[in-house]
């Protein structure tokens, strides 16, 4: 079952374009990054889903319910969009213990501890400073165990702290059974954490899926050390040298073959290896294609 749906989403404000026909599917379940650079529509998207901001076009879905039509729709989500704000007169515990009641949940205590600000529990939010009000907000959003978080970059404004504690939030979070919709766009910050991501590049979705589907690269290559490189080339097919290195297209066959052959041609390898991509290749080979 997909937790989020979002089919053909067009928004314009005023002459500029926000979103081009996005189309999201993120499966319950999932720990879902959704990244990309700034003002490539990510926030617009989590507004549409929040019902903050209507689409021009198209519809955004949570748990199969239509946001515009139906309350249903974000009775089992919270949201955190863009920078948390309070009245400044409200002390954290007051924050959280009207949120609770406007949630109809029960107050939850303990969840500043889990945010890592115990200590801001009767302190006026007037005082907070930023990655304390994310902090803040964070809380807020988990209030109620919900089964959908939608979490606009809540890393901005954070220490190296902070960013761990978001970390472990999110895999707790995950763990439990939530589906976490996170967008950011420093892939750091996800890198190993999310198991299905989306990258968004000038309004449109240029690639989704999991994790691991879309580092499955369709050029397999491998990575090659050898005592005598110009010696190897002419051996090889579909390879290409980078200094010391040879960069060769193939599987795991390919490198068995490679292998045989070049000792069997007294060609010592000392290293022979596939080349894995990460989300930042993946992520480069969208932001930065020609548009």
């Amino acid at each position: 079952m997909l937790a989020v749906t979002c089919e053909g989403l067009k928004k314009r404000y005023g002459v500029h374009v926000a979103l081009r026909g996005l189309d999201l599917e993120v499966p319950q379940g999932t720990l879902f990054g959704f990244l990309g650079p700034n003002g490539a529509g990510k926030s617009t998207t989590l507004r549409v889903l929040a019902d903050l901001v209507r689409a021009d076009e198209g519809t955004a879905k949570l748990f199969g319910h239509d946001v515009r039509r139906h309350v249903a729709a974000t009775q089992r989500t919270t949201f955190l969009i863009e920078n948390a704000v309070f009245p400044p007169w409200l002390t954290a515990r007051d924050v959280l213990r009207r949120t609770a009641s406007y949630m109809r949940v029960e107050y939850d205590k303990d969840v500043l501890e889990r945010v890592g600000i115990p200590q801001a529990r009767d302190r006026k939010t007037g005082g907070f400073s930023h990655g304390m009000k994310q902090r803040l907000g964070l809380a807020c959003a988990l209030q109620g165990k919900p089964d959908l978080l939608v979490l606009d970059e809540p890393q901005n404004g954070l220490d190296p702290q902070g960013l761990r504690a978001i970390r472990t939030i999110l895999a707790e979070e995950h763990a439990r059974g939530a589906t976490v919709l996170v967008s950011v766009h420093r892939l750091a910050e996800v890198e190993g954490l999310c198991t299905h991501a989306a990258i968004v590049v000038n309004g449109r979705v240029a690639r989704q899926g999991a994790v691991e589907s879309l580092l499955g690269d369709d050029r397999p290559r491998l990575r090659l050390l050898v005592d005598d490189v110009a010696k190897a080339l002419p051996l090889l097919q579909n390879a290409e040298r980078d200094g010391d290195t040879i960069f060769l297209d193939g599987d795991h066959a390919t490198a068995a073959a490679a292998a045989a052959k070049l000792t069997g041609a007294g060609i010592a390898v000392f290293e022979l290896a596939p080349v894995r991509r990460t989300l930042d290749d993946i992520y480069l080979d969208e932001v930065e294609a020609p548009a």
